[in-house]
Protein backbone atom coordinates (compact mmCIF):
# COMPACT_ATOMS: atom_id res chain seq x y z
CA UNK A 1 0.00 0.00 0.00
CA UNK A 2 1.33 3.46 -1.08
CA UNK A 3 1.39 6.08 1.27
CA UNK A 4 -0.84 9.28 -0.42
CA UNK A 5 0.81 12.37 -2.80
CA UNK A 6 1.49 15.13 -0.67
CA UNK A 7 -0.48 17.90 -2.07
CA UNK A 8 1.53 20.84 -3.19
CA UNK A 9 1.78 23.89 -0.69
CA UNK A 10 -0.22 26.98 -2.31
CA UNK A 11 2.62 29.28 -4.22
CA UNK A 12 3.56 31.94 -0.84
CA UNK A 13 4.35 34.71 -3.45
CA UNK A 14 1.40 34.37 -4.96
CA UNK A 15 -1.87 36.12 -3.13
CA UNK A 16 -5.37 35.94 -5.07
CA UNK A 17 -7.75 38.83 -5.18
CA UNK A 18 -10.99 38.84 -4.65
CA UNK A 19 -11.10 41.04 -6.94
CA UNK A 20 -11.33 38.65 -9.71
CA UNK A 21 -12.84 35.27 -8.08
CA UNK A 22 -14.87 32.88 -10.20
CA UNK A 23 -18.55 32.98 -10.71
CA UNK A 24 -20.27 30.78 -8.16
CA UNK A 25 -21.41 27.35 -9.13
CA UNK A 26 -25.04 27.84 -8.14
CA UNK A 27 -24.86 31.13 -10.22
CA UNK A 28 -23.50 29.02 -13.46
CA UNK A 29 -26.62 26.59 -13.23
CA UNK A 30 -29.03 29.71 -12.78
CA UNK A 31 -27.47 31.47 -16.06
CA UNK A 32 -27.20 28.45 -18.24
CA UNK A 33 -30.64 27.17 -17.17
CA UNK A 34 -31.77 30.24 -18.42
CA UNK A 35 -29.29 30.72 -21.65
CA UNK A 36 -30.86 27.49 -22.51
CA UNK A 37 -34.53 28.05 -21.86
CA UNK A 38 -34.51 31.21 -23.63
CA UNK A 39 -32.78 29.96 -26.73
CA UNK A 40 -35.36 26.84 -26.36
CA UNK A 41 -38.29 29.57 -26.40
CA UNK A 42 -36.81 31.37 -29.44
CA UNK A 43 -36.35 28.20 -31.25
CA UNK A 44 -39.73 27.14 -30.61
CA UNK A 45 -41.04 29.95 -31.73
CA UNK A 46 -39.23 30.59 -34.95
CA UNK A 47 -40.55 26.80 -36.15
CA UNK A 48 -44.11 27.50 -35.48
CA UNK A 49 -44.14 30.88 -36.56
CA UNK A 50 -44.60 32.84 -33.64
CA UNK A 51 -41.42 35.31 -33.62
CA UNK A 52 -42.84 37.55 -31.07
CA UNK A 53 -39.33 38.80 -29.05
CA UNK A 54 -37.77 36.16 -31.21
CA UNK A 55 -34.16 38.17 -31.38
CA UNK A 56 -34.44 39.46 -27.85
CA UNK A 57 -34.37 35.80 -26.19
CA UNK A 58 -32.04 34.78 -28.81
CA UNK A 59 -29.47 37.55 -28.36
CA UNK A 60 -30.44 36.98 -24.32
CA UNK A 61 -30.14 33.69 -23.92
CA UNK A 62 -26.67 33.32 -26.81
CA UNK A 63 -25.30 36.16 -23.50
CA UNK A 64 -26.34 33.99 -20.60
CA UNK A 65 -24.33 31.13 -22.50
CA UNK A 66 -21.10 32.82 -23.68
CA UNK A 67 -21.22 34.82 -19.70
CA UNK A 68 -20.83 30.75 -18.80
CA UNK A 69 -17.39 30.68 -20.39
CA UNK A 70 -16.10 33.88 -18.28
CA UNK A 71 -13.43 33.71 -15.82
CA UNK A 72 -11.25 36.32 -14.50
CA UNK A 73 -8.30 36.33 -11.90
CA UNK A 74 -6.32 39.05 -10.34
CA UNK A 75 -3.29 38.16 -7.99
CA UNK A 76 -0.28 39.62 -6.93
CA UNK A 77 3.04 37.62 -7.34
CA UNK A 78 6.56 37.63 -7.83
CA UNK A 79 6.27 39.40 -11.67
CA UNK A 80 3.90 41.68 -10.46
CA UNK A 81 0.17 42.26 -10.11
CA UNK A 82 -1.16 39.91 -12.90
CA UNK A 83 -5.05 39.94 -14.50
CA UNK A 84 -6.07 36.76 -16.26
CA UNK A 85 -8.99 36.85 -18.48
CA UNK A 86 -10.51 34.02 -20.11
CA UNK A 87 -13.67 33.19 -22.29
CA UNK A 88 -15.07 30.73 -24.55
CA UNK A 89 -13.04 32.57 -27.51
CA UNK A 90 -10.25 33.97 -25.93
CA UNK A 91 -7.76 34.07 -23.22
CA UNK A 92 -5.53 37.48 -22.32
CA UNK A 93 -3.27 37.96 -19.40
CA UNK A 94 -1.79 41.26 -18.27
CA UNK A 95 0.83 42.19 -15.91
CA UNK A 96 2.14 44.82 -14.11
CA UNK A 97 5.19 45.06 -13.29
CA UNK A 98 6.56 45.95 -10.07
CA UNK A 99 9.57 48.16 -12.17
CA UNK A 100 6.57 50.18 -12.52
CA UNK A 101 5.02 50.98 -9.08
CA UNK A 102 5.78 54.17 -7.83
CA UNK A 103 3.38 53.59 -4.58
CA UNK A 104 1.02 51.46 -2.77
CA UNK A 105 -2.03 52.54 -0.52
CA UNK A 106 -3.34 49.91 1.93
CA UNK A 107 -7.02 50.69 2.68
CA UNK A 108 -8.97 48.86 5.17
CA UNK A 109 -12.52 48.16 6.02
CA UNK A 110 -14.04 45.33 7.55
CA UNK A 111 -12.95 42.34 6.78
CA UNK A 112 -11.66 43.49 3.94
CA UNK A 113 -8.46 45.47 2.71
CA UNK A 114 -8.04 47.49 -0.81
CA UNK A 115 -4.58 47.72 -2.61
CA UNK A 116 -3.82 50.62 -4.54
CA UNK A 117 -0.83 50.09 -7.06
CA UNK A 118 0.02 53.13 -8.46
CA UNK A 119 2.10 54.10 -11.93
CA UNK A 120 1.86 57.76 -11.18
CA UNK A 121 -1.79 59.36 -11.82
CA UNK A 122 -3.52 56.36 -12.66
CA UNK A 123 -2.94 52.28 -11.24
CA UNK A 124 -4.18 49.31 -10.94
CA UNK A 125 -6.91 48.64 -7.20
CA UNK A 126 -7.41 45.05 -5.93
CA UNK A 127 -9.77 43.78 -3.10
CA UNK A 128 -8.20 41.09 -0.44
CA UNK A 129 -9.09 39.53 2.55
CA UNK A 130 -7.71 41.33 6.12
CA UNK A 131 -5.99 38.38 7.10
CA UNK A 132 -3.95 38.61 3.61
CA UNK A 133 -2.36 41.86 4.71
CA UNK A 134 1.27 40.18 6.34
CA UNK A 135 1.66 38.25 3.16
CA UNK A 136 0.64 41.39 1.52
CA UNK A 137 3.45 43.46 3.08
CA UNK A 138 6.03 41.23 2.74
CA UNK A 139 5.97 40.28 -1.17
CA UNK A 140 6.22 44.11 -1.69
CA UNK A 141 9.02 44.86 0.63
CA UNK A 142 10.61 41.39 -1.10
CA UNK A 143 10.04 42.88 -4.78
CA UNK A 144 9.87 46.89 -4.22
CA UNK A 145 11.37 48.01 -1.04
CA UNK A 146 11.87 51.67 -2.14
CA UNK A 147 8.13 52.25 -2.80
CA UNK A 148 6.31 53.82 -0.08
CA UNK A 149 3.43 52.15 1.62
CA UNK A 150 0.74 54.17 2.90
CA UNK A 151 -2.27 52.88 5.17
CA UNK A 152 -5.89 53.97 5.13
CA UNK A 153 -8.08 53.02 8.19
CA UNK A 154 -7.39 50.55 11.21
CA UNK A 155 -4.83 47.43 10.41
CA UNK A 156 -5.81 45.39 12.76
CA UNK A 157 -9.51 44.18 13.23
CA UNK A 158 -11.26 45.28 16.43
Amino acid sequence: MSAPCPQPDPDPSRIDSLSGSPMPLWMKVFIGAAGVLLLGTAMRGYLTGSGDSLVAKLFVGAACLYALGFDKKMYVADEGIVKETKTWLNRNREVFPWEEVKFVTLAFRGGNMMAFFERGVTGWKLLFRRDQEEPMRALIRRRIPQVEVDTVGKPKAR
